[in-house]
């Protein structure tokens, strides 16, 4: 794993050492870079693969095309002989130099080839052409910036592009607004106005200083209700194992993230049964505080089942001890406070382990979260006569629990978005803020420049119009099935695909765990069980009494009982409970009104409103009271 920069259009070898110099927590191994006439890249590795070889940036075999690169080709050794059939000769045991090689092949055509993740600059000499490319779900990042003479930098995190003279450090007022709605900064946006993220299954491509952003990979929700739910467990399951055994290439120590749930359990099942084991496993737990949210002990029986080497790390954060480093990592508000946790565990496993497996991703592909389970009942409680609806939000309007299952909360979130479209009520149930909750949120000068402005919420957008995620970038036309055919709950994790997954679990899983040199591997986002699962009916991902049924039903034979029975919990702090026992510390530091009102964005009186009723115990406002503390903090370390 590692850290990239390059430019076009320039080429200065102080300024490509500054930018390579800001990621050396993604690779602490070693550094490179490499000058031409009008380019430049750098490198920073990780050593995971042919730690002896595979030094970046690297050349093509006839010193054509140099490349800088990011990720983990898995399917490199099938690549590389079926290109050694073709013709091609190597030097090495890298991926690298075999994605080259690909290049040479099959030009950009090359990335539908690849199984892994990645994010590469390519330069073609020949054609004077630069290619960025990032990974189908998004687990490695890349940001990139043009500057007044059509010249292009990038770089793995936005860090390696701010010292790069001309690039715009100035807040852009439409992320703010996407960050108060979604905890994070959607692409192609960044919380800088002059720097960009490639989304997800995207290609850049600079020629002589025109620039084209296309879609290269997505998947859409299609659909087969015939097979039952026997029929669909046999055919996901050698995927799925394929999957988790592809993910085992390192010639490192190798570990996997435990939490007792299924997905995790999953993993090291398999792990387990192939001849892998002991596993090194891993989990996260808490002191008295935080019981509701503990996991260590399902974590802990799991681990004894397959007798793997556990290891245990308890938490009792103090909330702003990590805060500068978090933001630090991310370079851009991030409003997730699991963020912390993994960023802590990170530290831990890494002193054990450089490369570890996690269970991101099952809930998306399989049904996991239960707002899947509310699209299919709301579709019977959206005739609800208002009158009882009105009756049923006056009874769950009491006190809110800070706990991990707060069931008051959840029924509230859950009657209000029946009064809405169904895209929109899913927005309202992944985002945090609706507008006019925002404009209530904002400053009134921000607010009236705002207005303006679209200010469109993508997981409504992806939602509403599968097939057509990111379409404003040159993306596909209409999906296959029109919208009005795909059921909410594929249509739901189809946004999901496009949203929650990529920008909030996976760029903080890689952020965090980059931060402190792990590199992490997700096999449940491998993109063929991703299309596999798009198949599936939502009456096999989720039922009334049971979600991801398809995984249950592979595991039925093979977890512990309990795991199979367990409701989710999820990989959460006690936020609520830190909040509390810290606000009038947290607001006096981060939140007092005369620092609002220097800073100009929020108001005031709307915040204040938030922390009195979280004070008075009225309502949990925790979560939206640290997204805040996150945006100052980082306005003090990129603003100020």
């Amino acid at each position: 794993m590692c850290g990239i920069t390059g430019m076009v259009g320039l080429a200065d070898r102080e300024l490509l050492a500054t930018m390579t110099a800001t990621l050396r927590h993604r690779g602490p191994d070693a550094d490179g870079m490499q000058l031409g006439e009008g380019w430049a890249l750098g490198h920073r590795r990780l050593s995971i693969i042919d730690l002896s070889g595979g030094a970046q940036p690297m050349a093509s075999a006839d010193g054509t095309c140099w490349v800088t690169y990011n990720g983990e080709i898995y399917n490199f050794r099938e690549l590389r002989t079926q290109l050694q059939a073709r013709g091609h000769a190597f030097t090495s045991r890298s991926d690298t130099e075999v994605l080259l090689a690909a290049y040479r092949e099959w030009g950009d055509a090359c990335v539908d080839h690849l199984l892994g993740m990645f994010a590469f600059g390519l330069w073609d000499a020949p054609r004077r052409r630069l290619l960025l490319a990032r990974d189908r779900v998004g687990v490695k990042p890349l940001y990139y910036a043009f500057l007044d003479d059509h010249a292009l930098v990038f770089g793995s995190e936005p860090k390696a592009l701010l010292p790069v003279p001309g690039v715009s450090r100035e807040l852009d007022p439409v992320a703010l607004d996407a960050y108060l709605d979604l905890y994070y900064v959607p692409p192609p946006l960044s919380m800088f106005a002059g720097i960009r993220q490639l989304p997800p299954g995207h290609l850049l491509v600079w020629q002589d200083g025109a620039v084209e952003i296309r879609r290269w990979w997505d998947a859409e929700p299609a659909v087969i209700e015939q097979r039952s739910l026997e029929e669909w467990a046999e055919i996901v399951q050698p995927v799925l194992e394929d999957a988790i055994l592809a993910r085992t290439v390192a010639d490192v120590p190798l570990g996997a993230f435990l939490s007792g749930g299924i997905d995790s359990s999953t993993i090291v099942a398999v792990l387990s049964e192939h001849g892998h084991g002991p596993v090194e496993t891993f989990c996260v737990g808490y002191g008295a505080e935080g019981k509701s949210y503990d996991e260590r002990a399902e974590a802990r029986a799991v681990a004894q089942c397959f007798s793997t080497h556990h290891h245990e790390l308890e938490l009792s954060i103090d909330v702003l001890s990590g805060l500068e480093a978090m933001v630090r990592g991310f370079d851009e508000p991030f409003g997730s406070p699991t963020a912390m946790l993994s960023s802590a565990l990170s530290r831990f496993v890494r002193g054990h382990v450089t490369v570890a497996l996690a269970g991101d991703g099952g809930d998306e592909l399989f049904g996991g979260y239960p707002r899947y389970r509310g699209l299919r009942l709301s579709e019977l409680a959206a005739h609800i006569p208002e009158p009882l609806l009105g009756l049923a939000e006056r009874a769950v309007a009491g006190r809110e629990q800070a706990t991990a299952r707060s069931y008051r909360r959840w029924a509230r979130q859950f009657l209000a978005g029946l009064r809405l479209p169904a895209a929109e009520r899913y927005g309202a149930w992944v985002a945090y803020a609706r507008l006019p909750e925002r404009d209530a949120l904002l400053a009134p000068a921000l607010r009236e420049r705002l207005r303006a402005t679209t200010r469109a919420n993508p997981v409504v957008e992806a939602f509403d119009h599968p097939g057509r995620a990111g379409s404003e970038l040159g993306g596909p036309g209409p999906a296959r099935m029109g919208p009005a055919r795909i059921g909410l709950v594929e249509r739901a994790a189809y946004a999901d695909l496009h949203g929650f997954l990529p920008e909030n679990v996976l760029r903080g899983s890689d952020r965090m765990s980059m931060a402190h040199g792990l590199e992490l591997r997700v096999p449940l986002c491998d993109h063929r069980l991703v299309e596999l699962t798009m198949q599936i009916p939502a009456r096999h991902r989720v039922g009334w009494l049971a979600s991801k049924r398809v995984l249950r039903k592979i595991m039925g034979e093979r977890l512990p009982a309990h795991v199979l029975r367990r409701r989710k919990l999820g990989f959460n702090a006690p936020l609520g409970v830190w909040m509390r026992r810290d606000l009038d510390r947290l607001v006096q530091r981060w939140l007092a009104p005369e620092l609002l009102l220097r800073r100009g964005l929020l108001a005031a009186d709307e915040v204040g409103r938030l922390v009195d009723e979280h004070r008075r115990g009225v309502r949990d406002h925790g979560l939206r009271l640290w997204s805040l503390i996150v945006l100052e903090q980082w306005l003090r370390l990129y603003a100020d």
